[in-house]
């Protein structure tokens, strides 16, 4: 009977825990209705943001394993960025490195005044190993569709082989 009362109380507590939000949520919440706008980094505007590669996963890349994740983020009029999320991706490493690079960009460096009004955006992270075929190219990556979404960086990687 203890037994029974203590499992009641785990189980109940384990699915409190599950639906409780976290702290986060209501910041990016608000964003949830924002429409998505395309391309909008390829505008003059946002040329000189620094932007640059995802890390290419170690993991990944000594399975020599390919693949992609697009994330989705929203710019505030403050050129800071929130709601970074992956939207689909070939793997949970790709799709970590990219969320996580997404942050690191150079946002504050941007001038003010950008932007009027909060923008959601995203971005697809193509993840290569070059054989020296040309098979990282941008054109070849942007005929890609295992992941979705036009604003395409690169992370090329060699593929070296032992002899």
């Amino acid at each position: 009977m203890k037994y029974a009362i203590l499992t009641v109380f785990a189980a109940g507590f384990i699915v409190a825990c599950g639906t409780t939000k976290p702290a986060s949520t209501p910041a990016t919440d608000e964003y949830t209705q924002l429409p998505l706008s395309t391309n909008v980094l390829s505008l003059p505007e946002w040329q000189t943001l620094e932007r640059f590669p995802a890390r290419y996963p170690k993991k990944e890349a000594m399975a020599a394993n390919t693949g992609c994740a697009t994330v989705e983020y929203v710019i505030k009029p403050d050129n800071s960025v929130t709601g970074i999320r992956v939207v689909e991706s070939s793997s949970r490493h790709f799709a970590k490195e990219a969320e996580q690079v997404v942050a690191k960009w150079k946002w504050s460096a941007m001038p003010a005044g950008i932007l009027d009004k909060p923008v959601k955006t995203q971005t697809r992270f193509e993840f290569c190993l070059e054989d020296g075929s040309g098979l990282c190219t941008t054109e070849k990556l942007a005929s890609k569709t295992e992941c979705s979404g036009s604003d395409i960086i690169a992370s090329v990687g060699m593929r070296v082989r032992r002899g």
